[in-house]
């Protein structure tokens, strides 16, 4: 039966002329895997190494987040600018009411400053007319049914009626100066709103600009996100095809090896073994002698070399000396 003899090691210790190598062609199916599988673990490594796309997805979902923070945050400006536009117009109106107000009460003011003016007049000349009379009429003329009595009864009258229409005025101016002072105070607090609305709407047009600057500037950054995504998962999708193909390989390779070491044990036969050993150490003795005997015989070969050698050197002084 043939035997069969393992080829020379790669191991550290080196093997002596002569020596055969009995330890199995594997010290365990680990070893054999290290050999067969070193390239394609090394694949699998760098193929780990890759970013994984569940954290990228992460990403997109905080940037969708952020996205849908800044919109509703834009939502609430716009609501917020249309609120004070809203403000603005009706303080607009009130401001106009206001104007229209103070208007009719200015025109109103004057109307009674003129029946003030009349009224007065009006007294004045029914106090004069009075003194006139009583002054220059006797005592004795004034009776019930003489006209000069029911002339002054009549300018007292009037003098009464007066003083009523000055009182009623004043009432009147005093009642329209204190609408005024109001409608003047609606008028600046009209204003005022008017000035805080312009304010506030400058204020929400600059905030609600820079929200859709941001919101712009996030769909661009969820956009190239969601590419690196997929792209992510196609190199995903890749490494794993290449991850089935290696194990694949491996697994194939993995079970020729384990065939070729149970065939290995299998095929080794002690009794040829130590046979063979002592065929190799008569093969190894008679190589021994070999090289004692080549060895003499080419120290021989130098002493007749060099013997040679000089009695050529001899005649050739003889030579030349003749």
């Amino acid at each position: 039966m043939a035997t069969k003899v393992r080829p020379p090691s790669t191991d550290a210790e080196k093997l002596e002329v002569g020596e055969i190598d009995t330890r199995a062609p594997f010290e365990s199916v680990k070893a054999a895997v290290s050999l067969f599988g070193e390239v394609r673990f090394s694949s699998d490594k760098s193929a780990a190494r890759k970013p994984k796309a569940p954290q990228a997805e992460q990403k997109v979902l905080a940037k969708e987040t952020e996205l849908h923070l800044a919109q509703k945050e834009l939502n609430k400006y716009r609501e917020q600018l249309s609120n004070a536009e809203t403000a603005r117009l009706q303080s607009l109106s009130e401001l106009e009411k206001a104007r229209k107000t103070v208007d009719e009460l200015t025109t109103k003011l004057d109307a009674i400053n003129k029946s003030k003016e009349m009224a007065i007049q009006a007294t004045e000349d029914t106090k004069t007319r009075t003194k006139q009379l009583e002054v220059g009429s006797p005592k004795e003329a004034v009776r019930k049914d003489s006209p000069l009595k029911q002339e002054l009864d009549s300018a007292r009258q009037q003098y009464a009626v007066a003083l009523a229409d000055l009182d009623a005025a004043k009432q009147e101016l005093r009642k329209l100066k204190k609408d005024f002072e109001t409608s003047l105070d609606m008028r600046l607090s009209a204003a005022q709103k008017e000035e805080e609305s312009l304010h506030s709407i400058e204020a929400n047009k600059e905030k609600a600009a820079q929200l859709r600057n941001e919101a712009k500037a996030i769909q661009e950054s969820l956009m190239h996100m969601k590419a690196d995504t997929e792209q992510l998962h196609e190199e995903e999708s890749q490494v794993l095809v290449e991850k089935d193909v290696a194990r694949n390989a491996y697994k194939q390779a993995l079970e020729e090896t384990e065939k070729k070491l149970s065939y290995l044990r299998n095929e080794f036969d002690p009794a040829a073994y130590k046979t063979l050993k002592e065929k190799l150490d008569e093969t190894n003795s008679e190589i021994s002698s070999m090289q004692k005997k080549i060895e003499d015989a080419r120290a021989l070969d130098l002493e007749t070399v060099a013997a040679i050698t000089t009695e050529l050197d001899d005649a050739k002084e003889i030579c030349c000396r003749k």
